[in-house]
């Protein structure tokens, strides 16, 4: 079953930033940047100023979620007992749907996101050595058009 995709609204915030901080805590490779309380502000601030999609699950809990700017993709993100379900998968189809063209950035080391993205058609546009991120990782600019 496809899950529901909807706009977050300031009552998704705990599970939201809930399964940012869990999500990102998986990234082996990514140093520490933040606590949870400041990853809780960030979440605040994009419910606030940018348009943010959740996947809920069959119980109306947000399960991932998706940040858009314009054209470009800044968080795609799946709570960790989520990964598989289609969650992400069902939000990115959701942004494809609503879009000519889309772009994000991707760490080079995370081969579970390239390989997802490049699976729905994402394609490498640029790479970098990391100097322009925060985490000063390696990262790849990855863009997809519609054909």
């Amino acid at each position: 079953m496809r899950p529901v995709i909807r706009r977050a609204t300031a009552d998704d915030l705990p599970q939201i930033a809930a399964l940012f901080s869990q999500s990102r805590r998986l990234l082996t490779f990514l140093p520490e940047l933040h606590s949870v309380e400041e990853d809780r502000g960030f979440i605040a601030g994009l419910l606030s100023s940018a348009d943010v999609r959740v996947a809920l699950a069959a119980d109306g809990r947000p399960i991932a979620m998706l940040v858009e700017d314009g054209d470009w993709i800044d968080h795609l993100y799946v709570a960790p007992d989520a990964i598989g379900t289609g969650a992400g998968s069902a939000l990115l189809a959701d942004a494809q749907a609503r879009h000519d063209q889309l772009q994000l950035w991707c760490f080079a080391d995370n081969l579970r996101a390239r390989h997802f993205y490049e699976a729905r058609g994402f394609v490498i546009a640029e790479t970098t050595d990391g100097a322009g991120n925060e985490a000063r990782l390696p990262d790849i600019r990855y863009v997809w058009s519609r054909a």
